[in-house]
């Protein structure tokens, strides 16, 4: 542990005579004393158990729910416990940065292990090694479409944390957002075809939407690319182990946060965002892209490839502010769908799927109103989703969400006093949403 301590007083003594100076305020003497800082204002240093009374009473303040069903953007999912021991062994938490391939294979073989299944999800190319979050990925996704046109259709209907994600990137880049008219909560496809010209670089939009649904991807894609503009998917992954990929939909660009895959809600994060795309647009993919080759003795090696390190370093010639990578939740992610498999992903995805219709079907039989969908008998007529869904509720949806948390239960999302927008995941148990249907019901 000696490596660790701080420095002795001698040892300090050596050090100022070795730069001639007596003491270390002779070090400072040109800054002016009157900005010196003599004492923090810090409290003693406490005992262990005291420090962990302290935070035990801290963390007793928070409120812990026994059951969430708010989504949103940030998902309630379970990890197998041998995504988490496998994540947490020394090796990879305290892993090395791959910025020099011959120091990093183990890094770099997670990296890529993660973008090949990224890439078989997307039904894409291309993957890089991951950015800092969903938002983020959508901001740069856009960014990659950008060349002589300038302007940028988004939708009405997409996450309000992402929009402004996207505002920001494009405010310093002289790019355009064109807002998207909705109709029923999806893409309004007759506006869409009337709105796409010369000067649309890319459309962004998400599958499934912030309110849940799921967009006509296909036609989307088709009528933009009919004016040579570029598509660019915000995609939640677990949904596409039972929907068309963005690259079977023909897609330019797939994008999304990759959160569900193992990582904890955490109060918000860290997160991962995703990033995919054709091999038509792989060289504007930014951040690290991790490759597979062989070395001079004709072993498996992996290498950065496609773009140098100084590309992400030299701020004049960078194509993203893009420097570095998740790797530690890209790692996790990639350990969690090397454990479900495609089967096992497809339960989870079937499980949340099938929990949220049981819970709109039944909502509406005792008075809620689906805002965008509509149910007989079981079956979806009218605005097919995914796990989300948004209920009108006629000024009750406070009330509503008040009576859930007293019984431990975070209902969903408060849109505004009349719509609540609902999400349910795998960890949801039934007697759980049958005690929602019946905080719905009382009104």
């Amino acid at each position: 542990m000696s490596n660790y301590l701080s420095v002795t007083d001698e040892e300090k003594k050596q050090m100022l005579e070795s730069i001639g100076v007596k003491t270390a305020d002779e070090l400072f003497a040109d800054i002016n004393k009157d900005l010196w800082l003599r004492k923090l204002n810090m409290p003693d240093g406490k005992s262990q158990q005291e420090v962990m009374e302290i935070m035990s009473d801290l963390a007793a303040k928070n409120k812990v729910y026994r059951s969430i069903m708010r989504g949103a953007g940030a998902y309630w999912h379970y990890t197998p416990s041998a995504v988490k021991n496998l994540a947490g062994r020394s090796e990879f938490v305290t892993g090395y940065t791959p910025y020099q391939a011959e120091l990093s294979q183990g890094v770099l073989q997670s990296i890529f292990e993660y973008q090949s299944m990224i890439c078989q999800l997307t039904g894409m190319d291309v993957s890089n090694a991951s950015v800092f979050s969903g938002a983020t990925a959508a901001a740069e996704g856009i960014l990659m479409c950008e060349g002589q046109r300038k302007k940028v259709l988004v939708p009405d209907n997409i996450n309000p944390e992402t929009t402004a994600v996207i505002k920001t990137y494009l405010s310093r880049k002289g790019m355009e957002i064109i807002p998207l008219p909705v109709v029923d909560g999806l893409v309004n496809y007759d506006a869409l075809r009337g709105m796409v010209n010369q000067e649309i670089a890319c459309i962004y939009f998400e599958q499934p939407n912030y309110f849940g649904l799921i967009e006509d991807a296909e036609e989307i894609v088709r009528i933009v690319h009919d004016c040579g503009g570029k598509v660019v998917t915000g995609c939640n992954p677990l949904s596409l182990a039972l929907l068309k990929s963005p690259g079977e939909c023909g897609a330019d660009i797939a994008v999304g946060d990759a959160g569900c895959f193992g990582l904890p809600l955490s109060f918000g994060g860290p997160y991962i965002g995703f990033m995919a795309c054709t091999a038509k647009e792989m060289r504007r993919l930014p951040g690290r892209i991790v490759g597979e080759t062989l070395d001079k003795n004709g072993k498996r090696a992996y290498v950065l490839t496609l773009q140098a390190r100084e590309q992400h370093i030299r701020r004049e010639k960078a194509s993203s502010n893009i420097c570095t990578n998740q790797a530690h939740c890209a790692l996790t992610a990639g350990i969690y769908l090397a454990a479900m498999g495609p089967n096992g992903l497809k339960e989870v995805s079937t499980s949340c799927t099938s929990m949220a219709h049981y819970a709109a079907e039944e909502m509406v039989k005792v008075g809620a109103t689906l805002k965008y969908s509509e149910i007989q008998n079981g079956d979806v007529i009218k605005g097919e989703f995914f796990h989300e869904f948004v209920t009108v509720h006629k000024g009750k949806a406070a009330k509503i969400i008040e009576r859930l948390a007293k019984d431990d239960i975070l209902a969903g999302l408060e849109l505004d006093k009349n719509e609540i927008l609902w999400c349910f995941t795998e960890m949801v148990k039934k007697e759980d949403v049958d005690a929602a249907i019946e905080a719905v019901r009382r009104g």
